[in-house]
This record gives C-alpha cells, sequence and structure tokens, in this order.
C-alpha cells in the first residue's frame, strides 16, 4: 500500500511539473495563409518602390526646328578676255517698282579690289559681283551697261547670262586695258532692266602707274 501511494505522488509530481513547463515556454503562432499573402505584397511593393528611386528619370530631348539658309548663287559670266589688276567700289542705288515686283541690287565685292596699281597700257581683270536686292528675278533681258568715265576696251553692254531670283548675286569678269599714261581710271556702270530702265550703279577704279 506505502508503495502505490508513492507511485502516485510521484506520477502526480510529474504531471505538475510537465503543466509548469509547458506554461512558461513561450507560445509560437503560426500565421495564416491571409497573413503570408500580405506580407509578400508588402515586400513586392518596397521593392517596386526602391527599384523606381533608383532609376534615373528620363530626361526629354530638346527638339530642334531647322531653318532655312538661303546662300547666294555665284555665276560667273567671262566679258572678254585678259590679265589681274583692279577694284570697284558701291555706289547709290535707285529701286524701280513694278507691277511684278520691284528692281533693286547693289555692288558686293570686286576682285582685286579699288585702289589697285596697274601699268600703263596692261590688260587686266576684274571680277565684280552684283547682288540681286529687290523682289524680281533678273531675267536674261536685264543687263548690266557702261555708262561714263573710263571705259578701257569693255564692252557698252552685258546680258545676264541666266536668271538671278531675289537675294542671289552673279558675278561678272570684266577684261580692261588700262589708259597709257598714269592716272586713277574710273569705270562708272549700271544694271538694267529689260526696260532699259537703270535702278542699281557701281564702279571698278584703279591706279595707273
Amino acid at each position: 500500500m506505502k508503495t502505490e501511494a508513492v507511485m502516485r505522488k510521484i506520477i502526480l509530481g510529474l504531471a505538475l511539473a510537465g503543466l509548469v513547463l509547458g506554461a512558461c515556454a513561450p507560445k509560437v503562432s503560426t500565421p495564416s495563409p491571409e497573413m503570408v499573402m500580405t506580407n509578400v505584397a508588402a515586400t513586392v511593393a518596397v521593392q517596386f518602390t526602391k527599384t523606381a528611386i533608383a532609376k534615373p528619370s528620363d530626361t526629354p530631348t530638346p527638339t530642334i526646328t531647322p531653318t532655312k539658309t538661303l546662300i547666294p548663287v555665284t555665276i560667273t559670266v567671262p566679258a572678254t578676255t585678259g590679265t589681274p589688276g583692279a577694284a570697284t567700289t558701291p555706289a547709290a542705288t535707285t529701286a524701280v517698282v513694278l507691277p511684278g515686283g520691284q528692281d533693286a541690287g547693289v555692288w558686293a565685292r570686286s576682285n582685286p579690289v579699288d585702289g589697285t596699281v596697274v601699268d600703263s597700257g596692261s590688260k587686266f581683270k576684274v571680277v565684280v559681283t552684283l547682288l540681286n536686292t529687290g523682289t524680281t528675278t533678273w531675267t536674261t533681258d536685264y543687263a548690266i551697261r557702261f555708262v561714263d568715265g573710263d571705259q578701257m576696251g569693255a564692252p557698252d553692254e552685258i546680258k545676264m547670262p541666266l536668271a538671278v531670283p531675289p537675294q542671289m548675286s552673279i558675278d561678272f569678269e570684266f577684261e580692261f586695258t588700262a589708259p597709257s599714261t598714269p592716272k586713277t581710271a574710273r569705270s562708272n556702270w549700271s544694271i538694267v532692266n529689260a526696260n532699259g530702265v537703270a535702278f542699281g550703279v557701281f564702279w571698278c577704279e584703279y591706279k595707273v602707274d
């Protein structure tokens, strides 16, 4: 009898000890499926946010609007034959208003320049560039015409070899023969339209030695 009582007390003590130990152990809860999905979604959202921060922002490329640039066309017109020399200087121009627009033109440059020294009696070339500053096209009926001064063997008139639109230029090449005595030689010319009306003037001037 005493042995059975002792055994019961031991078993009861072990049972109580197990309950006490079970009560002291930390509880571990198993997350529900809904909580697992929420945590996954939150993690994905954080990753997307980090990627967006790390990615550089797109910089818009500026749009460049092309502009039109008008480049004068140069036409070389031999007047005769010859050797290098002399120059030209711009003069006052008179615009001529026509039903289809306005005739206007200016001297642009000469090669060689005004004041170039040439030998008396020598032959030399002068290239004169004229610019159409009007609103009409210089047709082949337009011309340049000798006015007065030293003609030096140049023709009285030279026709435009082809049409010269507004804001385009044309070159005329002259062959001059310098006077036989030293002097300042000047040759005055005009630009004339199809009706023979002058609307621009220029000259060539050189020192004859």
